[in-house]
């Protein structure tokens, strides 16, 4: 590779990055991707709170809709959350419609070994903050089956409020809400 193609890649790849954060960065999911989030989603402890195992033909159809939704809607979507030093992938993030509302949720998923060092709450307060400060939004909302008690968690310590008990991605799930200005309150109150 040139150093042109060199440059020309590193460009390419700050293009898609969407927001960092301490230890983290979001960036566009790639074709290159696709074995991770086979992998990722394949996984049975993964995926215990989520739904059914997916095998890569599925992954991959679902590959290819993520990236049509980054034109579709700009500033939405899936994105894979990659450690800032030395861009391993750990997981991926989103802000997306929930379940075809028009309510717009956080969400994440990790690879298991990654669970238990804060980056799932990292990447759910870096998704609030560009979620209100960059796109505008009033409103931000999340949900988790009752008994994922360690994602419960994550969206209590990024400041989300339990709202109600409802049923999303057919099944019962715990509704978390915060508003725009309840995180600027508490984002005052931490300074």
């Amino acid at each position: 590779m040139t150093k042109r193609q060199l440059v020309s890649s590193m460009i390419v790849v700050m293009d898609k990055k969407i927001l960092s954060t301490p230890r983290l960065y979001l960036r566009e999911i790639d074709p290159e991707d696709l074995d991770f989030l086979v992998d990722l989603h394949s996984d049975p402890e993964v995926m215990k709170y989520i739904g059914p195992l997916r095998n890569a033909k599925q992954v991959e159809r679902r590959l290819k809709s993520i990236r049509s939704g980054y034109k579709a809607t700009p500033g939405f979507g899936i994105w894979l959350a990659c450690k800032d030093s030395n861009t391993q992938p750990i997981g991926w993030a989103c802000l997306k419609d929930l379940d075809q509302t028009r309510e717009i949720e956080v969400g994440y998923r990790l690879a298991k070994q990654f669970w238990g060092k804060g980056y799932a709450t990292e990447l759910t307060v870096g998704l609030l903050n560009y979620g209100f400060n960059e796109i505008g939004l009033q409103e931000i909302v999340a949900v988790a089956r009752p008994d994922n008690i360690a994602s419960v968690r994550v969206l209590s310590k990024a400041g989300l409020v339990f709202e109600k008990m409802a049923y999303y991605y057919k099944s019962k799930v715990v509704y978390y809400r915060i508003t725009k200005s309840e995180y600027e309150a508490a984002s005052r109150i931490k300074k």
